[in-house]
């Protein structure tokens, strides 16, 4: 499994409604309309590395009202 982020940047006023739509992308398994730099944090989680692109740009890319991603990947992951 890849787990990762992707901060998100909205157009103004839609950070809530991009938040609502990547939340129906499969993979996505948390969503935080946030403050700061970005206006929305998404934790990722998929099967291969190659399927990031699959949810990054097929998905979250087009939803109207992002304007631009930041991706990380995690490289080692701590259990709770």
């Amino acid at each position: 499994m890849v787990h990762g982020y992707v901060l998100i940047s909205t157009a103004l006023g839609k950070a809530l409604e991009v938040a609502d739509k990547v939340s129906k992308v499969k993979g996505i398994k948390r969503v935080c309309a946030v403050t700061g730099t970005y206006d929305v944090i998404v934790a990722f989680e998929v099967n291969d590395v190659s399927e990031i692109a699959d949810v990054i740009v097929k998905e979250i890319h087009a939803i109207d009202g992002v304007c631009g991603t930041q991706t990380s990947i995690c490289v080692r992951r701590e259990a709770h």
